[in-house]
Parts: C-alpha cells; structure tokens; sequence
C-alpha cells in the first residue's frame, strides 16, 4: 500500500502513491481509452483540459483531485476526468516505450497536430534532453484528449495555444507554506523553509530554462488564487465558475 501522510497534507498529498500504484493508475486509464476508442466514433470538438501550477507548499493534488471529482459529478459529463501529476508525467515521460505508446493513443485523430507542434516547439529549443522532450510530448497528447488535469511540468506553456484549455496557479503567502510542509512531511520550520527555498527556485529555473519564461508572469494564466485566503471548496467554486464564464463548461 502507498504511504500516508496526516490527513491535513501539506502539499495536497494524503497519501503518497508508490510507483507500482502509478503504474496501475496509467495501465488503468490506458485500458479504459482504448475501450472508448472502439465502441465510439472519435469526438468532433475539442474537450476541455485544466492545467495547474503552483508553489512548493500548495495543495495542488488534493485541489487537483476533488477538482476532477466536481467536474465528473455535473450533468453532460461522461465522467472521465483524470488527474496526472508531476510525478506520473516523469515516470511515463522515463519510459520510452510508455510514452511513445501513450501518446500515439492519446493523440488519435490529432497527429499531425501533436507533429506539428514537437517540430515548431523545438525549432528555437535545441535540447539534447530526451525527457523533456517526451514529457512536452505527454503533456501536449494529454491536453489535446482533453478532460484530463495536468499539474506542473509546464502545461501552462505546452498547451498554451489550445483554446479549450484553463491554466490555473495555486500561491499562499510564505509563512502559510512553511506551516502546511511542517504538518506534511513532520519536519522543523528551519526544514521546512529550505525545502520550500529549493523546490521554488527549481521550479523556476525548470521554466526559465524550458520556456524562456518567467513562472510568476500571471498572463500566462486563467486564474490564481491565493489558497491561504480561501477554503478548498471555496477555491473549487472560483475555478468552475471561471471555467463556465470561459464557455468550457455548461452553466450548472
């Protein structure tokens, strides 16, 4: 079984999936694609996506999860959302033959798109970094299936131009992100403060370096909210209010 944490998680992790757990999760979500793929005509619109980015210490995969649950519960839906979070997209994006053989799935009917888009990306990006490129490759696939929430790796950029897409940021003042890594991971405030110094400050070289950008430039997205001002279902309530008001989703 995977890991617990205490139930009040600091970074939205309740419980810690192994890696056989993401494993399974993948080979599960892979199965039940490939089954609607054969009972169903392909769909003739694009399908919404939420990509979500957030500072060390935000509950983006608690946020992410119930997000997923709100949306499959309304009416229209076919109930398949699915979340990937960062740790997920890297595995896939490790494993060559995962992530070719995931992406060709997910991106029926929209390869020359997926093509199109690997080759323009990378025309100024010259990288010998064969996993990000897979991991541009597994996001970009997951997006354009649609329903899916991706957390991290930069979605907010990779699906940039896909006009069903809803790119979210998650922040909370420094001092109530020292407080939520002390309750996660059961450490000093010191420790705490140090992780969240690191994790920040990798996350903005990942994206300076990847998408010549800078993380905290708030045009690149839909929506941020401050999880420190609001609780969890008010910050459920703002982010499908928005998506209704961007027409990506019906009016409940």
């Amino acid at each position: 079984m995977a890991a617990r944490k205490k139930g009040q998680g600091g970074f939205g992790v309740v419980r810690v999936q192994t890696e056989r757990e993401r494993d399974q999760y993948v080979a599960a979500l892979v199965s039940q694609w490939e089954s609607e793929a054969k009972r169903k005509a392909p769909q003739k619109e694009d399908l919404p996506f939420v990509t979500i980015s957030r500072q060390f210490g935000c509950k983006a995969m608690e946020f992410g999860l119930r997000l997923a649950d709100r949306l499959n519960q309304r009416k229209g839906t076919d109930g398949n959302w699915a979340v990937f979070d960062q740790e997920i997209v890297r595995r896939i994006a490790q494993d060559l033959r995962m992530s070719r053989a995931l992406a060709d799935l997910l991106a029926e009917g929209s390869q020359a798109r997926i093509t199109s888009y690997m080759t323009s990306f990378f025309y100024q990006r010259p990288t010998q970094d064969e996993i990000f490129r897979n991991t541009v490759r597994i996001v970009r696939s997951l997006c354009e299936k649609g329903n899916t929430i991706v957390i991290g790796r930069g979605g907010c950029r990779i699906a940039a131009d896909l006009p069903k897409g809803f790119h979210l940021r998650l922040t909370a003042p420094l001092e109530w992100r020292v407080q939520q890594v002390m309750a996660a991971y059961e450490v000093s405030e010191k420790e705490a403060l140090e992780r969240i110094r690191l994790m920040d400050k990798e996350r903005e070289s990942y994206f300076r370096t990847n998408f010549q950008a800078d993380l905290e430039d708030p045009s690149f997205f839909d929506l941020v909210l401050n999880q420190a001002r609001f609780p969890m279902d008010g910050l459920l309530d703002l982010a499908v209010k928005a998506m209704e008001a961007r027409g990506l989703l019906p009016s409940g």
